[in-house]
């Protein structure tokens, strides 16, 4: 999809209010700071609950972290969204959905309560809760990036079952189902990971990928400015003393 006006990337930051537990919101920030670095610059929006969205007028989009609760009622929101909103992921839409945001687009969740929710149903698996809560450091690997992924997980306990291709393999951390070591979702443009917070401000390599989709053949961050220098000298070292601990 290429929704650029006036060489500005298009970014929607959906349900901003509800879904931005953990300093979400640096992920919007730093991908924006980022484009306007290396040119294009980016126009973004914010929208929530009740709110008309045109999905088809975005070429990113990123959801957030939440609460059980606030996660319940962005689902009761999709669902007006549901066949619009997986046809633009069918069309190509980028979107980073992180932490619990990432169960919405399954078949459905069941609360600890036991009480089972329909979701966007765009992939096979489900997602059940449970009242404790599974944390901790994470390292991740990915296939189609280089290095490792460095992160934390915060959700409610239980996991996912289904078919669905999981794009990361867990050096460090619990994956999806509580057992094997794979975590994450992948389809078309579609990318989630219960990795939660400022995800793309902790890992370059994942920041430049979607960059890199976003505005193909920009090549490097800029290397003059002390931003980038200093986020990957802090990923660097974040990702050393992890894999330090994990050992």
């Amino acid at each position: 999809m290429n929704n650029t006006q006036n060489g500005e990337i298009r970014v929607l930051h959906l349900y901003h209010d509800l879904m931005n537990l953990y300093g979400d919101w640096a992920n919007v920030a730093i991908l924006v700071r980022t484009l306007a670095a290396l040119g294009p610059g980016a126009v973004t929006d914010y929208k929530s609950v009740d709110d008309e969205i045109g999905f088809d007028s975005y070429d990113f989009v990123f959801i957030g972290s939440g609460t059980e609760r606030s996660q319940r009622a962005c689902m009761r929101d999709l669902e007006r969204h549901a066949e619009y909103l997986n046809r633009q992921i069918e069309a190509g839409l980028h979107i980073l959905a992180t932490g619990n945001s990432h169960e919405l687009f399954g078949r459905a969740i069941t609360d600890a309560s036991g009480k089972r929710f329909k979701t966007l149903g765009l992939l096979d698996f489900e997602t059940v809760q449970q009242d404790s809560r599974v944390t901790g450091d994470c390292v991740y690997r990915a296939s189609f990036l280089p290095g490792g992924l460095i992160g934390f997980i915060n959700r409610a306990g239980g996991g996912q079952q289904g078919s669905v291709e999981r794009p990361f393999r867990l050096e460090m951390g619990p994956g999806a189902d509580g057992k094997e070591n794979k975590e994450g979702i992948i389809y078309q443009n579609l990318l989630g990971t219960y990795m939660t917070g400022p995800v793309l401000v902790r890992n370059p390599p994942l920041l430049r990928h979607i960059v890199s989709l976003l505005y193909p053949g920009f090549g490097e961050l800029p290397a003059d400015d002390p931003f980038f220098y200093y986020q990957e000298a802090a990923y660097q070292m974040a990702l050393s003393e992890l894999t330090a601990k994990k050992s």
